[in-house]
């Protein structure tokens, strides 16, 4: 069981509890057909691969998957044999459920320097749908990353342009399919992210647990021509599908019209 106790690299549990559900209010109008972002016990969540999959369920979701984060994650990498268990768990799942609903194996990886990640080369193509973005906690592998570690403990200045043009360049040699939370723990030029991840097809996500973009940031990525997607970020059962800090975000910027995974 983790401590209570706050590390400087770690995000308390309770900035993912069920307490962040946001007011219904707005879904009302859409449905979100997909939640591509979701944790369990295999990292730092608080239930189980089939809960997610169940609430998914329940929920209405089309497609679920379980996204935990990269192996270079020094508190809530998986890695080795936990990460083989996981794939064998999501496989099960797979099956089990293919009359209910789509189940996806995805990555959280973590953005480690200028253009690298932390997804093993020979896994690339055992994830159905990966994420990427920095998180604290993950460990630099070059001169870039540990300016970015720095800088997302406020002890180094930010390069936006550059943080950008790094997730840019990672996305494209690993085959990213979504930036996470883009902004979260160090700056990013969300322009010149915009403008790569149109190129690149990678879709921005808008976070449901806490929204990084802000409403000008929407709009100009909107205008640019890139492309939403809604990710809960859930690490409990309860909050799957949770879709309403996010939704709220994109009606404010008028730019629910390019979240791919809305529906009227």
């Amino acid at each position: 069981e983790q401590s209570h106790h706050t590390h400087p690299l770690r995000v308390p549990d309770s900035a993912y509890g069920p307490q962040d559900r946001a007011p219904a209010g707005l879904s009302k109008q859409y449905m979100l057909t997909k939640d591509l972002h979701t944790h369990t016990l295999y990292s730092h969540g608080k239930g189980t691969p089939e809960e997610n999959v169940l609430a998914a369920i329940s929920c209405g979701l089309k497609t679920v998957a379980v996204s935990e984060h990269g192996p270079g994650h020094m508190f809530f990498g998986v890695r080795g044999r936990r990460l083989d268990g996981l794939r064998r768990e999501m496989d099960r799942l797979k099956a089990k459920y293919s009359d209910k609903i789509e189940v996806l194996f995805g990555i959280e990886s973590n953005l480690v320097g200028y253009g690298l990640t932390d997804i093993p080369k020979d896994l690339l193509d055992v994830f159905d749908v990966r994420l990427l973005a920095f998180h604290k906690g993950g460990r630099p592998s070059d001169g870039f990353g540990f300016a970015r570690s720095l800088e997302s403990l406020h002890m180094g200045g930010p390069d936006p342009v550059k943080t950008a043009e790094a997730l840019l360049a990672a996305g494209e040699r690993y085959k990213i399919d979504i930036f996470a939370h883009p902004g979260l723990y160090v700056k990013c030029d969300i322009p010149t992210l915009a403008r790569g991840a149109k190129e690149l097809g990678i879709k921005l996500e808008i976070n449901a647990a806490r929204v990084t973009m802000s409403d000008e940031e929407l709009r100009q990525a909107a205008d640019i021509g890139a492309e939403f997607i809604i990710g809960s970020d859930a690490h409990w059962p309860s909050r799957v599908g949770d879709d309403a800090l996010a939704l709220a975000a994109a009606k404010r910027a008028g730019v629910e019209g390019s979240v791919v995974n809305l529906v009227r």
